[in-house]
């Protein structure tokens, strides 16, 4: 299958608004199918910027593109958010010499984001002759996880509805001992005002932007429309955590806190996530939910019937927090001076709905489109002016192909680097000790939790009531082994 390449940004060297740019330098010189391997190259690559959520899905399959292609390459891709992804994307609210600015260059190859860019965006650059496709390529939960300590995880662990969490986020509810999470959580067993510590994301997020929709959809009498968003004024009593990582270290450094993030992420952390209640009432989590009640989130129904419309639409839930990932790509890419470049872009973008490639992403918690979305996206592709000759076209190996597969723009699955090879090998045999950890974590969550049961002390009590409840649980395990 012949592919043409997606655009890319070719900014050179040199800060731009505090960020470090690094230099792509295009192929010096189109190649056709030669097979010789001493032709004078230079690197060819793209660049992203968006979302946290799928960064390891890109940084995997961009290594599967380095170690596929004969030619020196080089992609990048800077995990700094939805909203920078698509202020990069867009040249909108740079920082130059201190001061936001709107130059409506773009400032990446590509964008990628967990939101779709609002209707008012996609107006001021139509107005601007910015045309561009959004690509809706992966699916993800987001939940809220904690760490009130002795309680685990799944049915044995903490409920909450849409309600409860809007009064946690606006301080209406501010202890665990409250009567209303007593309410869902008949069992929890708490010392008297025991504090909640309240993390939640600062800049522009889209864990933050599903999780306040979220809210909104679920709670509207207890959240407003204008604490909608990525980026909301959150009340001065909570704490502000910038990232994925930031937030992990939030919740597990602070006895009592609640936050959000991508599952995944606080799933490989080793957090303890909360039970949210769905729209048919059971308290589930994520994991729980598996990746049919994740898909299950996805209104089809709201999809646009094209890549290059309005993707800014409100949609129904059931896991209640289901992200939709998001690829940005202008149309015109005639700023990538390379057409080979351009190309590559486009090979990239195809990849995220080829199952050899996303099916890479499963260890993240991604989940491929649905097939109405991956049809509109692969269409969408379509769109691209990609302005180049078939000689620029890149074009994949599955099954052996002599001679063909040794073309400069083949990107061959029999071509492997044995690091990737050895790395993916050690996370295959690495996942089934992960899972077993994360048990044992749950099993003495829910030894301490019998415990306090037991002994009638609550959590968050004395030093030396601490003491008395790791002594049982330490003989509970005894017992076990």
């Amino acid at each position: 299958m012949k592919l043409r390449a997606p655009r890319s940004i070719l900014i050179g060297s040199g800060v731009l608004g505090g960020i470090a740019v690094l230099p792509i330098v295009a192929r010096a010189q189109n190649s056709t199918a030669s097979t010789s391997s001493n032709a004078d190259y230079e690197p060819l690559g793209i660049d992203g910027s968006g979302t946290t959520n799928p960064s390891k899905c890109f940084w995997h399959i961009m290594s599967k593109f380095n170690e596929q292609i004969k030619l020196p390459t080089q992609f990048s891709y800077r995990a700094v958010g939805s909203g920078t992804g698509i202020k990069e994307f867009l040249g909108k609210g740079i920082e130059i010499d201190g001061v936001e600015s709107d130059t409506y260059l773009p400032y990446n190859d590509f964008g990628s984001g967990d939101i779709p860019i609002s209707a008012e965006d996609r107006s001021d650059a139509s107005s601007r002759g910015i045309e561009f496709v959004q690509l809706p390529f992966a699916l993800s939960a987001v939940s809220f996880f904690h760490s009130v300590p002795g309680v685990p995880s799944g049915e044995m662990g903490l409920n909450m509805t849409a309600c409860l969490l809007a009064r946690i986020f606006n301080a209406n509810i501010t202890t665990w001992d409250d009567p209303e999470i007593l309410d869902v959580n008949p069992g929890l067993v708490v010392e008297r005002d025991y504090p909640i510590y309240v993390a939640r994301r600062i800049l522009g997020s889209s864990s933050t932007y599903s999780v306040t929709n979220y809210l909104r959809a679920q709670c509207p009498d207890g959240w407003s429309e204008d604490m909608t968003g990525s980026e909301i004024e959150w009340h001065p009593s909570t704490n502000g955590c910038d990232g994925s990582d930031l937030m992990t270290n939030c919740i597990n450094e602070n006895e009592g806190a609640i936050g959000y993030l991508d599952a995944a992420h606080g799933h490989e952390e080793l957090l303890t996530e909360i039970s949210l209640r769905n729209g048919d009432g059971r308290f589930l989590t994520s994991v729980s939910a598996g990746v049919e009640g994740v898909q299950a989130a996805v209104d089809l129904a709201l999809v646009p019937t094209s890549a290059d419309e309005d993707f800014s639409k409100p949609g129904s839930n059931t896991w209640p927090i289901t992200l939709v990932s998001y690829v940005y790509i202008r149309k015109d890419l005639s700023f990538i001076k390379n057409p080979a470049r351009r190309t590559l872009l486009k090979a990239f973008a195809t990849a995220l709905f080829d199952p050899d490639y996303i099916g890479l992403c499963d260890r993240y918690g991604i989940v491929p489109a649905p097939l109405a979305l991956k049809q509109l996206s692969i269409v969408g592709l379509e769109m691209l002016e990609l302005d180049a000759s078939a000689s620029d076209d890149w074009s994949f190996e599955k099954d052996t192909m002599p001679g063909v597969g040794q073309g400069d723009y083949v990107i061959s699955s029999r071509r492997q680097n044995f690091g990737l090879y050895e790395a993916d090998r050690l996370a295959d045999d690495l996942a089934p000790l992960i899972e077993e950890v994360r048990q044992l974590k749950l099993e003495l969550a829910s030894l301490k939790a019998s415990a306090y049961s037991a002994s009638g002390i609550a959590v968050g009590g004395s030093a030396a009531a601490s003491l008395v409840i790791g002594l049982v649980v330490l003989a509970g395990m005894a017992v076990v082994n």
